[in-house]
């Protein structure tokens, strides 16, 4: 079973509506809860990643 078999469906439904907006939209305030439904369900191997966002995103906050 390879990690894409066990992605939360929370994760695939919060990713697919970021993934629609702009960056400066991902990094809004209003869109805070749904970033971090993508963090609390992401595999462990895009965990990295989302964890640079949420430091740009702790910058401009």
């Amino acid at each position: 079973m390879t990690s894409t078999d066990k992605i939360h469906p929370k994760f695939t439904e919060a990713m697919e509506k970021l993934s629609a907006m702009s960056e400066e939209e991902r990094l809004s305030e209003e869109n805070k809860d749904l970033f971090e439904q993508a963090m609390n369900y992401a595999p462990l191997d895009i965990q990295p990643k989302l964890v640079a966002i949420r430091k740009k995103y702790d910058e401009l906050h």
